[in-house]
């Protein structure tokens, strides 16, 4: 059995990432199923992806991988000073998402434009198609003026499977430099940590310099 330490990034009451690699229980032997492990994500204290299943409370596991590449490939996009991409109002991710829906046109083109638009977004700015089939919550990161919102409504998702999040909605902002600092820093010891121990050497390479060019 590998050795693995807890890892902390940022401060968890502002906002933090804490990750450990474990061994894998399906004994995945590829790169993806060496990134095996534990993530929080905490944002006021709050570990956003906590949930409780069958009464026991669980925190979120999985291959890591999918979240550190998601993150890779979007940083700059969270970062961006370009306003939502459609023409509604709303306070916040949730309901500038929820004012989309109220979109209606006789123009199938227009009609799928517009959706399309909205679900490009959802894809930068959102993890959530990233989940790899694992219970990862929906969870919004948007840049407003110096600060970054994030912004999740969980109250049914995974429903269906008896999955009930801890901390289920919430709208937060937290400083822009510490939200660049902790992801950056966070994704750089993954990386490191990844190449240093993994059996599948050329693939950790090739991972580590494309992810690493990513977030420069």
């Amino acid at each position: 059995m590998r050795c693995f330490f807890l890892r902390t990034f940022g401060d968890k009451n502002t906002f933090a990432i804490q990750y450990e690699f474990e061994d894998n229980p399906f004994n995945e032997i590829s790169l993806t199923g060496e990134t095996w492990g534990k993530f929080e994500l905490f944002v006021r204290g709050m570990d956003v992806c906590r949930y409780k299943r069958v009464d026991n409370e669980t925190t979120y596991q999985w291959n890591l991988i999918h979240i550190v590449e998601w993150f890779s490939e979007n940083l700059k996009s969270i970062l961006s000073e370009e306003p939502f991409p459609l023409p509604v109002e709303g306070q916040h991710s949730l309901e500038l998402l929820d004012n989309c829906l109220l979109f209606e046109s006789d123009d199938d083109d227009e009609f799928d434009a517009w959706f399309d638009t909205k679900q490009e977004w959802e894809f930068k700015h959102s993890w959530f198609s990233n989940r790899a089939g694992s219970f990862l919550p929906d969870v919004f990161f948007r840049r407003v003026n110096d600060k970054i919102e994030i912004a999740w409504n969980n109250e049914l998702t995974y429903s269906s499977e008896g999955i009930s999040f801890i901390n289920p909605i919430g709208i937060e902002y937290v400083p822009l430099g510490i939200f660049e600092s902790t992801i950056k820093n966070f994704i750089e010891d993954f990386l490191e940590n990844l190449l240093q121990n993994s059996k599948n050497k050329c693939d950790a390479e090739e991972v580590y310099q494309k992810l690493m060019e990513l977030i420069k």
